[in-house]
């Protein structure tokens, strides 16, 4: 990725806090990356480690390329000094804070985008994305210019790219926030992941607001225990302390939903830290929460709600679906309101804000037939969805889904066990089997199961068609797991496969369109 600022010298690699070898003043800097792959003249190489390799491992293939400059974790120091291939000549940054350097030297590369922009970022097992994407909407609804990062790409000014993780890599992030910089972009609306907090890919990011929607069972083959992956949700606050303590208007306010033990935990947590910004707690169960959701009206329309927050009441009514999406939404009207927007224009705004694609799509069929597509692929998450599909009161509700391959096992059961408590018949069909055997995951699935009300079809389009040939008037069949993704992994290949696209097909097909 092409650098803005390029001139790196002595007092800049001091004050970002590196330790410098084979450079006297400065060192030019025409582009920045983490790939070794990438590296070419005049390139600066940061030698980020990764869950099955070390960044320390590349810096000679970056050399050999020409880099002109390596970053590198100064634990690594003495071996690479002492390395036969090592020659004082050689331009080498040692750092012993290397995540929290490297992010806050990338951004300076990148002209520090952030600077520009106010940041909302938005962590948590499920609704990352409807947050981010609903607040963006909304930004937009209010004609201030803005952009959306995460799960579904990014966006900016109507332009679209496919980034392919929640959360990008370090470079690919900054380099985005500077596109949309140059657009003009005057917000960014972020999912901050789990892997991506905890890898530092946000360190150099100055976050005004920060979202945590909530916290259950999810990527334990990463994380290993809940504890580890609540911490690695936490680190958002924590910039967001550490970035209000040197300039208390640099935060502007968190939003904590606390309807789980680990929001619960959180806001605690927060509070105790005597934040310079507002902490706000929201919920769908807790009287005592700074916000309430209340008075839910559910249809197959849309949902309302009375959100009472600083003794006044405002009706949220949405197209979303769902009770979860009016604690999404009423996140995303509490952030705006801690940007400085005023009520009116907030509440009118998130009002208008469009379902996401692949949450809680509805796809309509002759006489009442319902297709639900969501990205529900957490026990949680999957129980949420059902719940609202029976909420909506349909003669049937049936689910489909699967669990993917090389990941956590623990939940397989769970997600089984949530399908046959909270739909009517289960298909249990193929998500992203990756290099597991379908067969064996299915296996693991079949142990939660507390019904005998259940089809395993294996193919996931031939599951998909049976539960439409099933699907009968006023009843409901929920696809979940891929949402809006376009493609599925089997046995190292990547497939091109849509959710929606096979069952509107399958529909057409059926004449139940």
């Amino acid at each position: 990725m092409k650098a803005v600022s390029n001139d790196f010298t002595r007092a800049i690699w001091e004050f970002l806090g590196w330790e410098a070898f084979g450079v006297e003043d400065r060192v030019e800097i025409k582009q920045v990356t983490q790939d070794s792959r990438e590296v070419k003249r005049g390139s600066a190489f940061f030698a980020y480690d990764g869950l099955n390799f070390k960044g320390k491992d590349f810096i000679w293939d970056a050399f050999d390329k020409h880099a002109t400059a390596v970053f590198v974790d100064r634990e690594y120091k003495e071996e690479i000094l002492n390395d036969a291939r090592y020659n004082k000549n050689l331009p080498i940054f040692f750092t012993p804070d290397f995540l929290r350097a490297a992010g806050r030297t990338i951004a300076f590369f990148f002209g520090e985008p952030t600077r520009y922009m106010a940041c909302i970022g938005v962590t948590g097992t499920n609704g990352k994305t409807t947050v981010a994407h609903s607040l963006y909407q909304a930004l937009n609804h209010l004609k201030k210019p803005s952009m959306y990062i995460g799960t579904l790409g990014m966006e900016v000014t109507r332009h679209k790219t496919q980034t392919g993780m929640t959360t990008p890599d370090t470079v690919s992030l900054q380099a985005m926030l500077h596109q949309g910089q140059k657009q003009k972009a005057l917000y960014s609306c972020i999912e901050t992941s789990s892997h991506g907090l905890a890898q530092g890919r946000l360190e150099g990011i100055n976050f005004q607001i920060g979202i945590f929607t909530n916290l259950t069972q999810d990527h334990l083959d990463y994380h290993k225990s809940m504890d580890a992956y609540y911490r690695a949700k936490r680190r958002l606050f924590e910039y967001m302390l550490l970035a209000s303590r040197k300039n208390p208007e640099s935060s502007k306010g968190a939003i904590i939903c606390i309807d789980d033990e680990y929001g619960k935990k959180l806001h605690t947590w927060l509070k105790s830290q005597n934040p310079s910004f507002p902490v706000i707690s929201l919920s769908l169960k807790e009287k005592s929460a700074d916000a309430l959701v209340t008075d839910v009206e559910a249809t197959f329309d849309g949902y309302g709600c009375v959100l009472v927050f600083a003794q006044k009441s405002y009706f949220i009514k949405t197209k979303l679906l769902g009770r979860f999406n009016l604690m999404n939404l009423s996140a995303g009207f509490l952030a705006l309101l801690c940007l400085g927007f005023g009520t009116e224009d907030a509440l009118n705004a998130i009002n208008q804000v469009e379902p996401v694609p692949g949450r809680f799509e509805v796809l309509r069929g002759k006489e009442n037939r319902t297709v639900i597509i969501d990205y529900a692929h957490s026990p949680d998450a999957l129980a949420k969805v059902l719940e609202t599909a029976q909420e909506l009161t349909p003669a049937r509700v049936i689910g489909l889904f699967g669990c993917g391959g090389d990941r956590d096992k623990d939940k397989r059961p769970q997600m089984a066990e949530i399908g046959s408590l909270h739909a009517d018949l289960c298909i249990i069909t193929n998500d992203n089997p990756r290099s597991e055997d379908p067969k064996a995951i299915i296996e693991d699935m079949r142990k939660g199961l507390k019904t005998a009300r259940y089809l395993v079809i294996t193919d996931r389009e031939k599951a998909i068609r049976a539960g439409l040939q099933i699907l009968g008037p006023r009843q409901v069949l929920v696809i979940a797991g891929k949402g809006h993704e376009d493609y599925q992994i089997i046995g190292g290949k990547t497939l091109h496969f849509s959710d929606r696209d096979v069952a509107l097909k399958l529909m057409g097909t059926l004449k139940i369109k």
